[in-house]
């Protein structure tokens, strides 16, 4: 019992120095929940707004927001939730760059506190990708409390005025400090009134403003972030360009499958990003377009016209890869990178490698061709094959039945492809 008594005293001691955080009136005793999530609002985005905006044990939730729009999905259930909410919600556009367009914009009309940092844009309310009224709200008031911001994107500046935007501050932290005190005056949070920091007195004798309340920032489950890699259209032109280019290597050299694995995740983020973003179809197919004439001048063993023209028709693909401009235009210094990267991949890595494997006299056509070896798939009417402990791309007649470690012989040399057969 004795050994109880000193921990009860911390606890008493603790207790009293949280008090005075939670001791406004009408304030509830919860934390202040950051949601952060950026980029364009998908579906699986938007459902994880709409939970931290229902957490049960908030006394504010602030969303930090940078998201040129809402790209897919529906979001009537995160504005329903929004607009019922018992607790404060407040929206923070930041840091310096960061925007809120369409949809995302079109939420800052319904939180109860909004601010910006300087160097931010707001508006471009319309057009909206997939459209996202105000659930209850006449779209005409919307258009006339948000002014320039419904059709032009506007700058916030420190000391302006600007539609949407009611504090310009640099930070989150220094947004969260000037909440202190306010009260909400409508919607389902009227009245209540937040406490969100506190004066002390420093060891210099100065005074400064510490937190009050525990601030718990939250972000999207690690699956969703992984999704989203693919959310932007850059992002999503090159997952598309490497998973095709990664396939291509790995079927010219014939590696152990690692390659491959690569290959169907980029292409699998690739398609998550069709999805979800309002695509431009006709810059898809010219990007395909690009790359396929890489592959034919690869495939010829030389780089020339067909190169040359690929690598303009991927530009041309990249920069009109979605149809949503402004608010989803790709970087344009992000799809040069990319290009980059393919012309030096089809230009000296790729052709390194298959190179490097016609440089040996153990792989010359005359050494080949009768040489025994040992099936390492099934063909279809292509596999792998092992031959002097070095693995092939294979061909054979389906009508010779081999499968994965049957004898073959080798008939005949076809560029990088072996001709084989069941030995003689």
């Amino acid at each position: 019992m004795r050994r109880l008594i000193p921990f009860a005293l911390v606890a008493t001691a603790l207790a009293s120095l949280a008090a005075p955080a939670f001791a406004g009136q009408g304030v509830p005793g919860g934390p202040v929940v950051v949601a952060d999530v950026r980029g364009p609002l998908d579906q699986r985005a938007l459902d994880f707004l709409e939970d931290a905006v229902r957490t049960p044990d908030a006394q504010l939730v602030v969303i930090q927001m940078n998201n040129a729009g809402i790209s897919s999905g529906d979001p009537a259930e995160l504005f329903r939730a929004v607009a019922q909410s018992t607790t404060p919600i407040a929206i923070w556009v930041g840091p310096a760059g960061a925007v809120a367009y369409g949809g995302a914009g079109q939420l800052m009309l319904a939180a109860d506190f909004t601010g910006a940092a300087p160097g931010t844009k707001v508006g471009l309310l319309e057009p909206v990708v997939i459209g996202a009224n105000l659930p209850g709200t006449d779209p005409a008031d919307a258009k006339r409390s948000a002014g320039a911001a419904v059709t032009e994107a506007l700058s916030v500046t420190e000391g302006g005025s600007t539609p949407l935007v009611d504090t310009v501050v640099p930070t989150i932290g220094q947004f969260l400090a000037g909440l202190d005190g306010k009260t909400v005056t409508s919607g389902a949070a009227a009245g209540v009134t937040l406490e969100t920091a506190r004066q002390v007195e420093a060891e210099d004798g100065s005074t400064i403003t510490v937190p009050a309340v525990e601030v718990r920032f939250v972000k999207p489950a690690l699956f969703t972030r992984f999704l989203r890699l693919a959310s932007r259209p850059e992002a999503a032109f090159f997952f598309l360009l490497a998973g095709i280019a990664i396939a291509t290597f790995e079927f010219y050299a014939a590696g152990v499958g690692v390659a491959a694995g690569v290959s169907v995740m980029s292409l699998f983020l690739a398609g998550y990003g069709w999805a979800t973003l309002p695509m431009n179809w006709v810059g898809v197919v010219i990007a395909l377009a690009g790359l396929l004439l890489y592959t034919w001048d690869f495939q010829r063993n030389q780089l020339g016209l067909r190169s040359i023209a690929g690598t303009v028709a991927l530009l041309v693909g990249g920069f009109f890869y979605t149809s949503a401009a402004p608010q989803y235009n790709p970087a344009w210094w992000a799809v040069i990178l990319t290009v980059i990267g393919i012309a030096l991949f089809y230009g000296f890595a790729l052709t390194t490698v298959v190179r490097s494997r016609f440089s040996t006299l153990t792989i010359g056509r005359e050494y080949l061709v009768g040489k025994l070896g040992t099936a390492e798939t099934d063909f279809d009417p292509q596999g792998v094959v092992v031959v002097d402990g070095a693995r092939w791309r294979a061909r054979s007649h389906r009508a010779a039945g081999l499968g994965p470690g049957d004898d073959i012989q080798v008939l005949e040399v076809n560029g990088i492809l072996l001709e084989v057969g069941p030995p003689e």
